[in-house]
Formats: structure tokens, C-alpha cells, sequence
């Protein structure tokens, strides 16, 4: 299915991740069976499929990053601070606050050079974001280009952002603590998966 049918889908439904009903039976299937089979290696038994439909989950969350990225990122860093490495990213914190109506739309103008990193352009989205940071998208773009502020997937406000909707500038405050998102999905098989 083409990236674009894919958001349609996540954003009608109001989420992130889809299952349909029996994929979501199945995958409660297979955790209980992995649970009832004690000393076996995870990749032999139900748990490669659990690590396959947790990483279709973790990826969507995160614009469909590719899995090479995410290993790479997974290598430099630890269990705990993966997440907040991954949170801290440029393309991240834009699609989190709501100022850009999705991930692909914020790597679209970080590419066009429309994104200011504390007054100076940004060109790449995997660049981390520190606390104090300032981001801003160009006022070139704003007058030019009305695209309504959305934060349907994401509801929540992120408490480690400072948003000024009206000038379009986001104060990246602290690292986050706790994360909050749309779907479910377990992180050990994930991270497992990943540093294996």
C-alpha cells in the first residue's frame, strides 16, 4: 500500500496504527502462547511475528523510519535513552506540536529549507534538538502557504514543548520523562529485534 493511502487510513480512523479485529486476536494468540513457552529463543517461537507487528506499530509512529536508521540509532545509544534520541529529532518535534499537519509534511519542508534551527536553516531531519533550542518555520512560507494547524493523531500537548501557534516557533524546554502515544505496543520486542 503507497505512504499516502497508508496516512489516509491512520487519519480517518483518528490513530496511528490500524489492525483489523482478526489480526489484533492473533496477536493476543501469539503472546500468550510466547508466555507459555518458557527457555525458548524468541526468534524460533511466536516471537519474531511479535517483534514484526510491534515494529509495523513503532514505525508508523515514527514516519516509517527505516529499519536501518532506527538499528543505527539503537547502536549509539541505550535502552533508555533511545526513545528520547528518536523524540528529539527535528521531523519529531515538528509532527508532535501540531504546527505541521504530519511527519511527512515536516520533512518536506525541513528538505525545502524552510525550518530555522535557533536562526539558522535546517537541512537535515535527523538533526537532535537540545533543551533551550528554538524552531521556527521561515516566515517566507507562512505568508505564502495556509495549511491548518492539526493535532488529530497526537492530542495530547507535549509537556517538553512551548508552542506559539500563531508565529509558528517551538521552544524545545527538557527531555521528556514520559511519553504518550496513540497505539499500543510493547517496547522490549522492539528493542530486542533492534539490537539483535
Amino acid at each position: 500500500m503507497r505512504r499516502k493511502n497508508l496516512f489516509k487510513l491512520f487519519t480517518d480512523a483518528g490513530c496511528v496504527f490500524v489492525a483489523d479485529k482478526k489480526s489484533q486476536r492473533g496477536m493476543l494468540r501469539a503472546q500468550m502462547r510466547h508466555r507459555n513457552l518458557p527457555g525458548y529463543p524468541w526468534k524460533e517461537t511466536e516471537g519474531f511475528k511479535l517483534f514484526l507487528l510491534n515494529m509495523r506499530i513503532f514505525r508508523a509512529l515514527y514516519g516509517f523510519m527505516k529499519k536501518k536508521t532506527l538499528r543505527r540509532i539503537a547502536g549509539k545509544s541505550k535502552r533508555i535513552t533511545f526513545l528520547r534520541h528518536l523524540e528529539s529529532r527535528v521531523d519529531v518535534v515538528l509532527s508532535r506540536s501540531g504546527v505541521v499537519p504530519n511527519i511527512w509534511k515536516a520533512r518536506q519542508l525541513i528538505r525545502h529549507g524552510h525550518v530555522e534551527l535557533n536562526k539558522s536553516k535546517v537541512s537535515d531531519s535527523g538533526l537532535l534538538v537540545g533543551p533551550g533550542d528554538i524552531i521556527q518555520i521561515s516566515r517566507s512560507y507562512i505568508t505564502g502557504h495556509e495549511y491548518p494547524l492539526t493535532s488529530k493523531i497526537f492530542s495530547k500537548k507535549p509537556e517538553h514543548l512551548e508552542i506559539d501557534y500563531a508565529s509558528y516557533r517551538i521552544v524545545y524546554l527538557f527531555y521528556p520523562e514520559k511519553l504518550w502515544y496513540p497505539a499500543r505496543f510493547d517496547f522490549d520486542y522492539v528493542w530486542k529485534g533492534l539490537i539483535v
